[in-house]
């Protein structure tokens, strides 16, 4: 006869209220769980994955290899569980040194012009052509700052890509990159150093250390305009032009409040949002019934390298 599921009716049934809201509530993750895992669990759990028999198995194959010796008998969920809180859920093998896996770098972005990250992809040309773009983008704004196209990557095109930024838009604090060789060149290396800039580098084999150009690599080729195979080189450098000139200056940006980079980069950006406030708060005006509380226009976040406000 109402018409309504059950649920529904108790939820709008005056004076009725199916839990009690408490002033300061607690994360389900810091709550206490009486079946959860004792210390001990845990550290047996951790002192399992570190042994030398299962270094090189994924922490799947390591559950039930220890379940089946008798070992262990929680779940493969809570295993799985212990092992990401401690970031063992990647490549586990020990580094050559045999001794601590590398720690994750970390580098916060706060501000344009704080850090950098670089990389180099390949381009396909005709036939078994191919082409090195190497690229280096602002984190905070993802603004290119420097780029270039040859035939190969090599430390002499590195350094004078860097000093062509460096002179343009001045000396970030840190640049980052993953290990390739000519990242961690003595060339390059000692040209930023004596810039003043800092150096970071992604651990091996961890593409999530270098999270920004990866992505931005990814942008540029999944863009409906980019050829699957460059006619010549000067094609590719003008295509490459034209599509970073239209990213910077025009691609509304989803992690940067939809910014452009451009604008982000040089400030402008804060101009922008008010005027977008502005334009918000008089629509507010004039439908107040289709909110449910006044729009706020977004504002730019911190981000960074390994930084829990991330965003690629």
């Amino acid at each position: 006869m109402v018409g309504l599921p059950r649920s529904t009716y108790y939820r709008i049934s005056r004076g009725y209220q199916h839990y009690q809201p408490v002033a300061v509530p607690v994360p389900h993750k810091d709550r206490d769980q009486p079946a959860a895992l004792t210390e001990d669990e845990r550290r047996q759990i951790l002192d399992l994955l570190d042994r030398d028999e299962y270094e090189d198995l994924s922490v799947q194959q390591t559950y039930w290899r220890c379940l089946d010796a008798g070992v262990i008998g929680c779940s493969q969920r809570s295993f799985y569980r212990v092992a990401a809180a401690h970031r063992l859920v990647g490549d586990r093998r020990r580094t050559r040194s045999g001794g601590h896996a590398r720690q994750p770098p970390s580098a916060a972005a706060t501000r344009p012009n704080q850090l950098w990250s670089w990389d180099v992809t390949e381009l396909s040309g005709p036939g078994l052509e191919r082409y090195k773009l190497m690229l280096i983008i602002d984190v905070y704004s993802r603004y290119p700052v420097g780029w270039r196209i040859e035939y190969t990557e090599s430390k002499a095109f590195a350094v004078n890509l860097f000093s062509a930024a460096l002179s343009r838009h001045g000396h970030p604090d840190v640049v980052h990159s993953d290990n390739g060789a000519v990242m961690r060149s003595h060339e390059l290396v000692d040209h930023l150093t004596i810039q003043g800039v800092v150096t970071s580098f992604s651990r091996p084999r961890v593409s999530d250390d270098n999270p920004f150009s990866e992505s931005m690599f990814k942008t540029i080729k999944y863009d409906l305009d980019c050829p699957e195979r460059f006619d010549n080189i000067d094609h590719a450098r003008a295509w490459t032009a034209a599509f970073l000139n239209r990213y910077a200056h025009q691609h509304r940006h989803s992690g940067l409040a939809h910014h452009t980079p451009a604008t982000v980069f040089d400030g402008s950006w804060q101009t922008i949002r008010d005027h977008r406030q502005a334009t918000l708060t008089a629509y507010h005006h004039q439908h107040p019934n289709r909110f449910r509380k006044p729009p706020v226009a977004a504002t730019i976040q911190p981000t960074g390298i390994n930084h829990l406000s991330q965003t690629g």
